[in-house]
């Protein structure tokens, strides 16, 4: 059997030129990849947030971090292994500051009670290739900070004279 020297030169030329392409194209989905995966952990981040400061901002100022804790327990408990760890920064800031004492002090003729509630969550994204490349193989963090205005009224609960 003979085999001819061009044909088995243009086949090696082919492998070579088919290995050097995977060297470049092969990197640069994974990259592509973790981007995505770095773009969707950011997002769910900032929409965790949103609901997390919607859920404070809706009821009694007094529960509101329960309410925000819940919403965040359960991004926690839906988030694949790739984002995980979502973290609420305790505790939630009140503008003003004194929204809690104010409610409180209402009891028992009632009133309104308003302002601003602000609240952070972070998150650990650990995509494949990135972190190796930026952060030594540590999750990357990303923070999220969201403030709503919020209404609260206590209710009169003064016995009727």
């Amino acid at each position: 059997m003979s085999w001819d020297r061009g044909l088995l030169r243009k086949s090696g030329q082919s492998t070579v030129e088919l290995v050097c392409g995977l060297l470049i194209l092969v990197p640069l989905v994974l990259v592509l990849f973790d981007l995505a995966v770095i773009v969707i952990g950011v997002q769910i981040n900032d929409q965790t947030c949103r609901q997390a400061a919607r859920a404070a901002a809706s009821g009694d100022p007094a529960t509101a971090e329960q309410r925000a804790t819940a919403v965040v327990a359960r991004a926690n408990q839906q988030g694949s292994s790739m984002l995980s760890n979502f973290t609420l920064s305790l505790p939630l800031t009140f503008n003003p500051s004194t929204v809690i004492a104010d409610a409180a002090a209402l009891v028992p003729y009632g009133g309104t009670v308003a302002g601003t509630v602000t609240v952070e969550t972070t998150v650990d994204i650990r995509p494949f290739i990135v972190p190796y490349v930026y952060s030594g193989g540590a999750p990357l963090k990303f923070r999220s900070s969201q403030t709503f205005p919020f209404t609260h009224v206590v209710r009169n609960t003064a016995p009727a004279t």
